[in-house]
Parts: structure tokens; sequence; C-alpha cells
């Protein structure tokens, strides 16, 4: 008999797990990955910050300017900086739905790391790649050195102080000679290139007119020949363009005279006197002429071309002025091209080119209103650097505009014609090369390396050159795959008076 008291047992159900939610565990992979992207863009963009800003860019709010953000920090760090904000955040949901902490915490550092390599790839497109330096010469003694000039010779860089020249090997700064002004000499005057591996360089007693020139062969340092020159000699403070060297011959001015000598032997080749009452100032030498400015008593000024194996003159052309009293400046000897710049108020100054007989090509305006082109000399007393290069029938100069911005043009020599304009920061050196300028970035345009083509202007950027020194003034030399920089003043610990950096 069975017996029903209304109850029924009911087996219970198996216990289920609450489903997972896929959207939290994809946030928070995404966010630990986005996390190592963050902080590497943070920590390379601060590193980059101090070590090519001196840690502070920008203006802060009483106006005062620290110079332009290395490139690519501008942005970078505020938005890394954000952004922590928000993937730090999603990172953790990784630790929550590991359901281990120490799981989760392992989770995020693996992820981390996996974004490692996109924040670099991102860190290194917006910044551009770092040219660090391959060597740099160790500063100069005592404090009060200054650079005084440079050549580049083949695979030797030289620098010249007051006392000494020092010729360092491109590729690996190694110091190959060192040349020694003799006796208590000082160095007076360089040419501003060199001719088949030589150099040459005047000097004298210190603050007495420097009566002696030696040829210097840049392979070995030695001196080739030494002589001494007229008794009026040349100026006892340091001089430009009163050397010059061209194949074969070495021209060196004096102020009455410009003598020729055989590059190698010093032997005498000719020797073109200066006129009664009248005065030479300037000479430099191209591939087979040797151009002199001769300033006479109440008379326009005149340039003279002189052929460099003769000694023959080939013209005589007074300067495009009409006054008598102007600063003339040679800027190339082969084409012929001036900077002319006549005193007073209504003085004319331009840069004007010359044909093959003397007649003016073109003239360019220095300053029209519109920019002024700059054609003074910057540092390195004996061979100073230009913010202009004349290249493949161009003029390219940095020019300012009223607004104290800066631009680099193109003016072409044979009609004077503006090609093209390209905005530009205030930078350090140009270095003119086939078809292209580089153009190394400065203090207020810094850093950087650049390349700008001759046919339209274009800039296209190169790297970041990472070397010591803040210097202005700088003498900027291409040797194949390496750069060579030469600062004028190097006598602080972490300055270098040469540094070279590999381009590509």
């Amino acid at each position: 008999m069975s017996v029903d008291n209304g109850f029924r047992i009911v087996p219970p159900e198996p216990t289920r797990k609450p489903p997972r939610r896929i959207l939290p565990i994809v946030i928070g992979v995404i966010g630990a990955v986005l996390l190592g992207m963050v902080l590497t863009m943070l920590v390379s963009s601060f590193w980059t910050l101090g070590t090519e800003a001196g840690g502070s860019c920008g203006t802060d709010r009483n106006g005062i300017s620290y110079g332009p953000c290395p490139r690519g920090t501008a942005w970078m760090l505020p938005v890394s900086i954000v952004s922590l904000f928000v993937v730090v955040p999603a990172a953790m949901l990784c630790v929550v739905r590991a359901g281990s902490r120490r799981l989760g915490c392992l989770g995020v550092v693996v992820l981390a790391l996996v974004g490692v390599l996109p924040g670099m790839a991102v860190f290194r497109w917006s910044h551009g790649r770092t040219l660090a330096a391959v060597w740099q010469a160790p500063a100069d003694r005592p404090p009060t050195t200054e650079g005084l000039g440079g050549w580049l010779s083949g695979t030797t860089v030289v620098r010249a102080r007051f006392d000494r020249l020092v010729g360092y090997d491109v590729a690996t700064g190694a110091v190959r000679w060192t040349y020694t002004v003799p006796g208590r000499d000082v160095l007076c005057a360089m040419s501003r290139t060199t001719a088949d591996g030589v150099g040459l360089i005047a000097h004298g007693a210190e603050t007495q007119p420097c009566g002696r020139v030696t040829a210097v062969d840049l392979n070995t340092g030695r001196a080739l020949w030494e002589r001494g020159v007229p008794a009026d000699g040349i100026s006892s403070s340091v001089s430009a363009d009163v050397l010059a060297v061209t194949d074969g011959m070495a021209a060196v001015q004096t102020s009455q005279a410009v003598m020729a000598l055989r590059l190698r032997d010093g032997t005498p080749l000719w020797q073109d006197k200066a006129a009664d009452r009248c005065r030479l100032a300037t000479v430099t030498a191209g591939h087979d002429q040797v151009l002199t400015t001769v300033s006479c008593f109440e008379q326009v000024p005149r340039i003279r071309a002189l052929d460099a194996a003769t000694g023959r003159a080939r013209w005589t052309v007074k300067a495009p002025i009409q006054g008598t009293s102007a600063n003339i400046r040679p800027l190339s000897a082969d084409p012929a091209v001036f900077s002319i710049q006549e005193g007073g108020q209504r003085g004319v100054s331009v840069i004007a080119s010359f044909d093959e007989t003397g007649r003016v090509r073109a003239t360019i305006p220095i300053d029209d209103g519109q920019r002024r082109l700059d054609v003074s000399d910057h540092g390195f007393r004996a061979t100073p650097a230009r913010h202009l290069v004349l290249q493949d029938g161009l003029l390219v100069a940095k020019a300012q505009l009223p607004g104290g911005k800066y631009r680099l043009v193109g003016y072409d020599l044979a009609d004077g014609r503006l090609r093209w304009s390209t905005g530009v920061g205030d930078f350090a050196a140009l270095q003119a090369e086939p078809g292209l300028v580089h153009v190394l970035g400065g203090t207020s345009w810094k850093p950087g390396l650049w390349a700008l083509s001759l046919r339209d202007g274009r800039l296209t950027y190169v790297g970041v050159p990472r070397f010591p020194g803040d210097d202005d003034d700088e003498l900027f030399y291409s040797a194949g795959s390496r750069y060579v920089v030469l600062t004028e003043r190097a006598v602080i610990p972490h300055s270098a008076p040469v540094s070279a950096f590999r381009a590509r």
C-alpha cells in the first residue's frame, strides 16, 4: 500500500558559473598594450627633452622663451600624459578579470611589453632618426681659447686656434697630426679653402703685422715651405680673405701687392702691385683666376681679375656703385661673385655676379624691403662661417623678414631672379652638395639636419644630430657618410671643438 503525502523530491540543478563578458577582457588587453605604448612615448619624449633642449622648451607664463621643443615632443608629451588616465584603468581590468591578482599583473606586464615596439615606432615616426655622434674631440684648454678656422681635406678635418692646427681622422676622430705655430708667433690668417692637400696660414709676433706665410701639408701636418712677406705685411689682427689657394698656386695679399707662389715649394711665380695712392683689400682664387679688390684715393673701388698662371689682368671694372667708399667682399672666384655694400644712407647694397669679361650679369639686392639677406661672417675669424652658399648657378642665403622670421631663398646668378623661398627657423650652418644644400639646425631651430632641394627649395627632414655644444657659429663639412661640425668655442667640460656624426 502506497502513501502519497503530496511531496516530491526534486534533484538539485548543477551549479552554473556566471558567463564571462568578452568586452571587458578585450578592453583590458588593449589598455595594457596601450599602456606600454604611452609609457614608451612618455619616457622617450622626456629623455629627448633633456638631451636635445636642456630640459626646457617653449615659452613660460612670463614670456621667457626656452627655445623650440624637440621634434614631435610638443604633441607626444601632453597626449601620453593625458592618455595614462585612460589606459591605466583599462589595463587594471586585466587584473580584475583574470581572477588572480598574480596572473592579472603578469598579463599586464607582458601586454605592456608588447606595446613597447609600437610606442618606439610612433616616437621615431614623429621625432625622426637620431643621428648620434660617432666621435667627439676633447674640450679646448685654456678656457680663453677660441677656434679661428677650419678645413676639410680628403678624410682629414682640421681645426685651427692661435697656436696650433690639429688634423683629425674623419672616420675615427684620431689625431693624425698637430702643427704648432713656430716660436712665439700667433696665427693671424688662413686660406678659406685648400687645394691639392695643402692649406695656407700666416703668422707673426703678437700685436705685430704678420710677417710669415707657411704652406702646411694636410696629409702629414708638416710645413712644406715658409716665406716672409713685405714690410707692410698682413694685419696683426686675425683676417680673412688675404690668403688664397687654387690648383698649384698660392696667393698672398698685402696692402700693396698680390704675390703668387708655387703651392708645393713656395717658388715665386708673379706679382701684381697696386698703383700709387691705392690699396688692396681682399684676394680670392678660383680654378684659373685670382680676384682682388682695389681702393684708390677719391675713386670708385675696382674689382680686378688676374690670370692665375701668368698674373696678367683679364679685366678690371668699377664696382656698380656711385660713391668712393664701399665694403666689398668676395663670395666666389669661379664664378666671380661679390657682396658690395656702399657707404652712406643712400648707398647701394647688392650681391653682384660677373661674367668672364667683367660685365655684371646680375645684381641681387641685399635688402629689398621684403627680406634682408645675411651676408655677414659668423665666428672663426680666419675662415668665417657664412649663412649663404653658391651652388649649381644659384645663390642660397638666409633671409630675415620684417616680422623676424627666417626663410631660405634661392636666386639665379645669371639673371638675379628669385627662384624659390622656403620657410625655416634660425639655423647654424649650410653645406652645399650637388643638387642640394644641407641645413644644420641651430639654437633656435634645433635640433635637425635637413636636405634642401636646389631645384624647388623643398626641405626634407634627415634626422636629429646629437652632439655636445650649443654654438651659433659653426663650420659644417660633409665627407662621404660622415658630417663634421667645428665649434668656435669649446672650453666647458661637455663641449667638443670637433664632432662627427653619421648621416646615413
